[in-house]
């Protein structure tokens, strides 16, 4: 296995490991975006607004990476590389008897539907992979993202089966569909 690099590029990206020094790069992300966001998960909107808060993630994330739990790669677009305009993490790293994870991803709303998000995540599944050794990478998504349901699908990614009342929003439930890519298949 070949440790993670802090940053990689593919044809028009640049997928880097952020550290706590990237936060207000981070703030301004969140922030363009907080309310889109917050349609498909739990943000605690009076706190995702300060530098504090995303100091303290950037802090856990960086500590959940050496630890082997999580990394979290920011997407730039080589043409403006100081713009975050996505994101996409690998959670819940389990190897050995399990060799699985879950993925997710976020593209800022002003970027959508040019690719970047095949891109980057078809790219870094295949570096978690064989970094981390998995055989299975999950996705959970609502069911009404069809626009996430077709990305995973491009991606190789197959519907295993529904989730009833996985998670709360603003206090209601919402179902999700599982996803998974198998390796080797």
């Amino acid at each position: 296995m070949t440790p993670i690099k802090k940053k990689y590029e593919t044809d028009r990206l640049i997928l880097k490991i952020c550290e706590r020094r990237d936060a207000p790069l981070v703030q301004s992300f969140y922030e363009r975006n907080l309310y889109d966001f917050s349609k498909y998960e739990p943000l605690p909107a009076a706190e995702a607004h300060t530098l504090a808060f995303h100091e303290r993630c950037m802090d856990f994330e960086s500590d959940a990476f050496k630890q082997g739990k999580m990394v979290r790669f920011f997407i730039f677009p080589k043409d403006n590389p100081m713009q975050i305009v996505g994101t996409v993490s690998y959670r819940n790293i389990r190897q050995a008897f399990y060799g699985c994870c879950e993925v997710g991803y976020k593209i800022d709303m002003a970027y959508r539907r040019r690719g970047y998000a095949h891109e980057a995540i078809g790219f870094t599944n295949s570096l978690v992979q064989k970094n981390y050794g998995l055989h299975r990478i999950e996705a959970l998504v609502m069911t009404d993202n069809t626009a996430s349901i077709s990305l995973l699908e491009g991606l190789g990614f197959q519907r295993e089966g529904l989730l009833r009342d996985k998670l709360c929003l603003k206090g209601t439930w919402y179902d999700h569909y599982m996803y998974s890519k198998i390796f080797n298949d």
